[in-house]
């Protein structure tokens, strides 16, 4: 609003490159031309010299605009430091440099960039979502030349790594060695466009240079096409190290436990990805975490049941232990037995893998955790879009009569078609050690057993009635992005 009462306005004209939203912001900056004693724009302030008055301005301003310019990325808050002197010197205060994000930018000179930010004396470095060339060739450059002049980035403190391979984690572990936070999630062979199936295509990652990193308080390596790791070192010099993550990998070398054996016990965040490459050795290194306050086991499928009984046992010990999250989870009698007896969880992520008899996976869930249901205060079953569809196009050939799916459907619970799970409505007594298999006739009968089929927000509802205390969610997500679902991102209190 422009009125008698304000001096001619100074507008400021930024255009931003960005994907969503307006690409142009603009900054309209008045001056009051009278400021009474006792007006409420001025209530607290004495009659003042014109000068003063004009530099108590011009303060506002730049405090105004230095708070604005938080909320830019560095490519903005480049864009903003070209506009004129005065932003220039705002938008080039050190405190505005301490983190850095790249998000939308693309850098092509590494050895300016890094000189650049080590004058600002940035501490953190992100990189995700930052523009990355599209040919291979220009590809392997832009990391040759990034790990080149990253060497001399030495008062970084924090960096986050998007979609590199895996030599540049290793040169950033030998480089840098004064990191205390170090973020690979999203490791990636520039070959290979999706997870890699032959493990001629896995990328080796050596960490052979990982012991010197001994202000190291937190650990993520993530691979999205498959990561075979060729050697761990020993840990007993970062003794600093809080958070420690190793998902996704699809080959630990065999000392893998000998090196786990040296993590300091004040350890409280661990992650370890695909379980059924792990064996029983696991179990012994898990029970030494004694301040471990959460743990996340991925793809616990195949070799995992001969050590599941083993690995809860250890779970049930760690006292501190409030956080649990199961993703893609073969959940056998075994895990049932095991997990209900987890009175000191309570915060629960489970994701079955529905690798089969998935009306039977989910009977048995919801009794284990009728049983949990007085100590848990978060829950977040996740359901896959591949079991939901295959359930719908079971019941539409069961109502059409065309296919036999060796049950007997009651859709009594559900009016709709499509977004249902299979429930088996009663249990099958469990075979016991030394009698005899069941006859055909009696299999028979088991097939003809009723099956539930209930809709989410009936299973939501369920749940709530089952869990009054507790915060429960059922969330649907395609089976490929399992491993990106958290606990930490479905609720705000944990």
């Amino acid at each position: 609003m422009v009125d008698g009462s304000f001096h001619e306005q100074y507008v400021y004209e930024i255009k931003l490159k960005q994907k969503r939203g307006p690409s142009l912001m603009t900054c309209v900056i008045q001056e009051p031309k009278n400021l009474e004693e006792n007006s409420e724009m001025n209530g607290s302030f004495k009659e003042i010299a014109t000068p003063f008055a004009y530099m108590q301005t011009l303060n506002y301003m730049v405090k105004a605009l230095g708070d604005v310019f938080k909320y830019l990325n560095t490519y903005e808050l480049l864009n903003a430091s070209r506009v004129c002197t005065a932003w220039n010197i705002i938008a080039m205060n050190k405190l505005l440099w301490q983190n850095c994000r790249l998000k939308n930018a693309m850098v092509y000179d590494w050895e300016r960039f890094v000189d650049f930010i080590d004058q600002q004396r940035t501490n953190m470095l992100d990189t995700r979502q930052m523009s990355i060339p599209v040919q291979i060739d220009e590809l392997n450059n832009f990391w040759l030349r990034f790990s080149k002049a990253m060497k001399r980035a030495q008062k970084l403190k924090f960096i986050e790594l998007y979609r590199c391979p895996t030599h540049v984690v290793e040169d950033i572990i030998h480089s840098l060695p004064q990191l205390e936070v170090l973020n690979a999630t999203s490791i990636k062979n520039p070959n290979v466009t999706k997870e890699a199936k032959n493990p001629n295509d896995f990328m080796a990652l050596s960490l052979n240079y990982l012991g010197q990193m001994t202000k190291l308080t937190e650990l993520r390596l993530k691979g999205l096409t498959g990561i075979k790791l060729t050697s761990l070192p020993s840990f007993e010099n970062l003794v600093n190290l809080n958070k420690f993550s190793l998902t996704s990998i699809k080959s630990f070398p065999k000392d893998i436990y000998q090196s786990l054996n040296t993590i300091t016990d004040n350890i409280e965040f661990l992650e370890i990805g695909d379980c059924d490459c792990l064996s029983k050795d696991f179990a012994v290194s898990l029970n030494r975490f004694i301040n471990l306050k959460s743990l996340r086991l991925e793809n616990c499928c195949g070799k995992w049941d001969s050590c599941a009984q083993d690995v809860f046992t250890a779970i049930r010990g760690l006292e501190k232990l409030t956080i649990l999250e199961l993703v893609n989870i073969e959940f056998s009698n075994c895990v049932e037995d095991e997990l209900e007896k987890c009175v000191g969880i309570k915060a629960l992520l489970i994701i079955p893998a529905y690798v089969s008899q998935s009306a039977t996976t989910n009977c048995h869930l919801i009794d284990c955790l009728k049983k949990l249901s007085k100590t848990l205060t978060h829950l977040v079953w996740g359901l896959t879009h591949e079991l939901l569809r295959v359930t719908d196009l079971f019941i539409t050939q069961y109502q059409q009569n065309q296919h036999s799916i060796g049950y007997n459907l009651e859709l009594s619970h559900t009016k709709e078609t499509t977004n249902n799970i299979p429930i088996l409505r009663t249990r099958k007594p469990r075979q016991r050690p030394g009698e005899e298999s069941a006859s055909e006739k009696d299999k028979d009968k088991d097939k003809s057993d009723n099956v539930d089929i209930l809709s989410v927000p009936a299973l939501e509802k369920l749940l709530d009635t089952m869990m009054p205390d507790a915060k429960t969610r059922v969330i649907k997500v395609p089976f490929s992005g399992t491993v990106r679902v958290y606990l930490s991102e479905q609720f705000n209190d944990l």
